[in-house]
């Protein structure tokens, strides 16, 4: 199976999922959406991605494109998780 590459939602540029980092949208308890850092790309759901690097990341949440992509509040502690990664 060919491995596709995914878009940064910070430089827009296209990488291979190893190189990036992956945020989920899960659809909870009574429809409730929930969103969590996925460390290991196994979680189900909508993912969005983004590059290992600190400018993409602030870029991502200065223009709230996490926000966007996934259709739900993303919480200061996911941004922090991400940043610790770089």
């Amino acid at each position: 199976m060919k491995n596709r590459s995914r878009t940064c939602l910070g430089c827009r540029g296209k990488y291979d999922r190893e190189l990036l980092l992956r945020v989920t949208r899960i659809n909870g308890e009574e429809g409730k959406r929930e969103v969590k850092f996925d460390p290991i790309v196994k979680l189900q759901g909508r993912g969005a991605w983004v590059c290992r690097k600190k400018e993409c990341i602030e870029k991502v949440k200065k223009s709230h494109a996490f926000e966007r992509a996934l259709k739900a509040h993303i919480i200061d502690d996911i941004y922090d998780n991400l940043l610790c990664l770089v």
